[in-house]
Order: C-alpha cells, then sequence, then structure tokens
C-alpha cells in the first residue's frame, strides 16, 4: 500500500507547478491569521449567503461528507521533489468533502468558476500572475448552470461542500487547476442567486 500511495503522488505531482515559495505553501497550511494578501480597487460588490457563512461554529457533517483541510493538502516534510499530494488528498478524490476557507476576490471573474483559498486573497490586473497571489492549495470551484454569469463575490470564512477532484486539468480561461470542487445544482443555484450587500446610505 505504500508503494502504491508513492506512485500515485507523482503521477500527480504534475498538478503542482515547481517554484511554489515556501512562504505561500507555509501560509496555506497554517491560515491561523487571516490576513487580506493584496489590496486593489473596490471593483467587486460583496454578497450575503449565510448558508454557507461560517458564524460561530460549523454545521455538523451531513452522512457521506468527509471534513477536508487546507493544511491536509500535501504530503510533510516536503521532499527533493516538491510538494507532493498527501495519501489524505488522494484517497478523497472523486469523493463528498466540506472545505472551510476564503473566496478569492477577482476583479474580472471567470463564469462558471471561483477560486478557494485557505486565506482571504484579492487578484487585481490582468497582468498579475496567479502564482504569484495565491497560496499553492488554491481550490478552483465550479458552480453547475451558471452559464455565463460570474459567481456573486461573498466576504468572510465560508463553509463549501462538494466532490473533490485532484489532477491537473486545463479550465475554460487556459489557466491549470490541481484541485477542484464541484458544487450540486441546489448549492450553486443558492450561490449564484446571493443578494448583494446593501449598506446603509451616508447622512
Amino acid at each position: 500500500m505504500h508503494v502504491n500511495n508513492d506512485l500515485r503522488r507523482r503521477r500527480t505531482l504534475s498538478a503542482w507547478p515547481a517554484g511554489v515559495s515556501a512562504l505561500w505553501l507555509t501560509a496555506g497550511l497554517l491560515s491561523l491569521t487571516p490576513a487580506v494578501a493584496l489590496a486593489h480597487g473596490e471593483a467587486v460588490t460583496p454578497h450575503r449567503l449565510p448558508a454557507i457563512e461560517v458564524r460561530g461554529e460549523l454545521p455538523p457533517l451531513k452522512a457521506g461528507v468527509a471534513s477536508l483541510k487546507f493544511g491536509e493538502f500535501f504530503a510533510m516534510p516536503v521532499g527533493p521533489l516538491g510538494l507532493e499530494p498527501s495519501a489524505r488528498l488522494l484517497a478523497l478524490n472523486g469523493k463528498t468533502v466540506r472545505l472551510v476557507g476564503y473566496m478569492v476576490r477577482e476583479e474580472e471573474p471567470t463564469a462558471g468558476r471561483f477560486l478557494f483559498s485557505p486565506l482571504p486573497v484579492v487578484l487585481g490586473d490582468e497582468d498579475e500572475s496567479l502564482s504569484d497571489d495565491l497560496p499553492p492549495s488554491t481550490v478552483t470551484v465550479h458552480v453547475q448552470g451558471a452559464g455565463t454569469q460570474t459567481t456573486p463575490y461573498i466576504d468572510g470564512l465560508l463553509h463549501l461542500t462538494g466532490t473533490l477532484e485532484v489532477g491537473a486539468q486545463e479550465e475554460a480561461d487556459g489557466r491549470v487547476s490541481s484541485v477542484r470542487l464541484q458544487l450540486d445544482a441546489p448549492l450553486s443555484k443558492r450561490l449564484l442567486r446571493a443578494r448583494p450587500v446593501v449598506r446603509a446610505a451616508a447622512r
């Protein structure tokens, strides 16, 4: 079994680009104190969806759902080959999992998907490299039935449940994702209908 796990890690190694910063690895694994990674313009309107917002304790896991933490993504300690997917991540491939993290705020989001990170991150202009801004454990979340609609941005700590997919895959925008979460139809529908935050007018 140990040999099989090693082979599976090596086959999936190509899902993570070489040269990932050790600083980002530490931030992605620990993520103990949320902090905004970048500061850009306020072009994105925040929305609310209380059903997935973390306010106090997390709701109990439903039957058949496994809890997966961002800190469990990679085999530790990091070896000579760099980041390798952990045995737990590979074992949960194709299973229903719950992740807790932050929606990445993108000034130019892509329809049908958004990025989910262990800490708050803001992506600004197109000329910024994702590899410079995002922790290596960032997950690409796919939203069913979105069509050309982009996912409303929801601020704060969130919990998402969906089907986990592990391995390199080219996305519609040309970027390659390493880990994906496929949301089911009911959650996707609720997410796309999230309401914008209404701020009181200044007097």
